[in-house]
């Protein structure tokens, strides 16, 4: 589940007690709206994320946008 707590006096959401996004300018109401929207999303059926299409696609722009990095 996700949550909320002060890390070095920032916002931050954790998942099961690790920290894995810290919110700037102490905006607490984004902090808490995106943790339930994060808690919502967990309990979704699997439809509503990424289909494997989608995924593949992903990888493919990442993969090209990697190349392009390191060669510049």
């Amino acid at each position: 589940m996700y949550s909320t707590k002060t890390v070095n006096g920032l916002p931050a959401i954790q998942y099961n007690g690790r920290s894995v996004l810290s919110v700037w300018n102490q905006d607490w109401n984004f902090a808490l709206e995106l943790c339930e929207l994060l808690n919502q999303l967990k309990d979704q059926p699997p439809e509503l994320l990424l289909t494997e299409g989608d995924r593949k696609w992903l990888n493919a722009i990442d993969h090209a946008f990697e190349g392009k990095v390191q060669h510049a």
